[in-house]
């Protein structure tokens, strides 16, 4: 009974003294490990949760926050190394479309923690519904065909389209099309295009998911009565200049389109219309000119009744041979003697005929250049020295030469 009065009279000091080591303990502790507020030192993601399957974001809403936090300078300093420790999340569960503000959600991994803020504090959310329609496309043909011709009515490989959205954005579809050029067509058209939705004062739209979202199309291109796209025949006279030949001649364009107020004098007209006569004579090179057509009576042409021809001329080529052709030595030193073997070689050379028939052995120099050589033995190539570059230099048997340099 004593030592319980005894105990109850200490009780005082015992809780005095617990207090105070209790104090002490924490003292120390602070003062080893100091609680810190700062602002963490990136932005957190924020994660997006709970959203219905059949509703949609429709505006733009925050993507990060940043985050001024209370906590321990230990537990901060693992919370900078690694940024998993933190989670945002924004929950979306149960909610309708309409307008929402809701504050996102940080769950910390280490404790002991505290968010002291939050930027943004709050996040404003516009939920729509997702809904599909279905339209009709429309094809608008821009421009106008090649003068004589008629575009038919356009076929679609198929004539409607899914678009699927939020439903303020589908309800602002006023149609959907697609665009086709018919500047200066003259043929059928086979086109894979692709599909625009768009609103009632011709704005695109582009938040929604069109399905398809390119179509084949085709337009037939039909020409008129009364006209009629025919060859440019190229009427020549003259022979090119002998030793030439000609490799090519064509007309730009190379056909054109012919009309008449008589459709039947279209019709009779054969499948082209023949140039003025081009005189060729003793022409050696490359032709542009500009000459007009031949038209029958009573027959047009669309657009210039001049056209170009472009007419190429090259030298017709053939080969020839010298044998035994002695080899000159040159860029020798003062002082030096030097040997070559063989001392002739044989000569293959191609080139436009009048220029071959020209040559003769006194323009024809092989030579070997022993410029800055020391003396010894070396196998050399030999070089020919021509004086039309014209010429080709097609083979020299042998194709080395062992040159032996002594003092």
């Amino acid at each position: 009974m004593k030592q319980t009065r005894k105990l109850i009279s200490n009780l005082p000091t015992l809780l005095t003294a617990l207090v105070f080591a209790v104090g002490v303990w924490v003292f120390a502790v602070t003062q080893a490990d100091p609680t810190v507020t700062q602002t963490y030192p990136q932005p957190i993601e924020i994660e997006v949760i709970g959203l219905d399957p059949s509703l949609t974001i429709v505006n733009e809403i925050s993507q990060q926050v940043n985050l001024t936090i209370r906590a321990p300078s230990s537990v901060f300093a693992q919370l900078q190394n690694d940024h998993n420790l933190i989670d945002v999340t924004l929950d979306l569960s149960g909610l309708e479309a309409g307008v929402h503000t809701l504050t996102p959600q940080v769950n910390i991994s280490l404790s002991p923690t505290e968010v002291v803020r939050m930027n943004p504090g709050t996040v404003f959310v516009k939920l729509d519904s997702i809904i599909t329609e279905q339209f009709p496309i429309q094809v608008n043909m821009l421009g106008n065909p090649a003068i004589g011709f008629d575009v038919e009515t356009p076929a679609l490989a198929q004539d409607t389209v899914i678009i699927s959205g939020p439903e303020s954005v589908v309800s602002s579809v006023s149609k959907v099309i697609t665009e086709v050029s018919i500047v200066d067509v003259s043929e059928d058209i086979q086109r894979t295009v692709d599909l625009i939705a768009l609103d009632a004062q011709g704005n695109q739209i582009e938040e929604l998911s069109i399905t398809p979202s390119s179509v084949q199309v085709s337009i037939p291109v039909t020409q008129r009565p009364g006209y009629r796209t025919v060859v440019v025949k190229i009427v020549t006279s003259g022979q090119i200049e002998s030793g030439y030949r000609l490799t090519n001649i064509f007309s730009n364009p190379p056909t054109v389109t012919i009309y008449s107020s008589n459709p039947q004098l279209v019709e009779s007209n054969p499948g082209f219309v023949e140039t003025t006569p081009i005189n060729l004579n003793g022409a050696n090179q490359d032709m542009e000119i500009r000459v007009s057509l031949n038209l029958p009576e009573g027959i047009n042409v669309v657009g210039s009744q001049n056209i170009t021809v472009q007419i190429g001329i090259d030298p017709i080529e053939s080969s020839i041979s010298f044998t035994n052709i002695p080899v000159q030595i040159v860029g020798l030193a003062a002082g030096l003697n030097a040997t070559v073997s063989p001392e002739n070689v044989d000569v293959f050379l191609s080139g436009p005929i009048d220029l071959l028939d020209d040559l003769s052995l006194e323009n024809l120099v092989v030579i070997i250049n022993l410029e800055d050589r020391e003396p010894g033995t070396y196998t050399l190539a030999p070089e020919i020295q021509l004086e039309n570059g014209d010429i080709n230099v097609d083979a020299i048997l042998p194709n080395t030469i062992e040159v032996t340099i002594s003092n």
